[in-house]
């Protein structure tokens, strides 16, 4: 099975903990697994969703610095 990268996304923390790596989050809650023995993850779609992580982080810092936020 090719995992959607939709259902893809990327973490820097996870328990507390911080990681430079990150970490991927597959959600598998409305994905139909039956039979499913390997799950493939194109290491281009991982780069795409951390980089989308990166583009949102970067909004949120610029959305704080406007309204006056840390």
């Amino acid at each position: 099975m090719q995992f959607p990268k939709e259902k893809m996304s990327f973490t820097s923390s996870y328990k507390g903990e911080k990681s430079e790596q990150g970490w991927l989050v597959l959600d598998i809650g409305n994905v139909e697994l039956e039979g499913v023995t390997k799950i493939e993850i194109d290491l281009q779609d991982f780069e795409t969703v951390k980089k989308r992580k990166s583009t949102e982080s970067d909004a949120l810092d610029d959305a704080r610095r406007l309204l006056g936020g840390l």
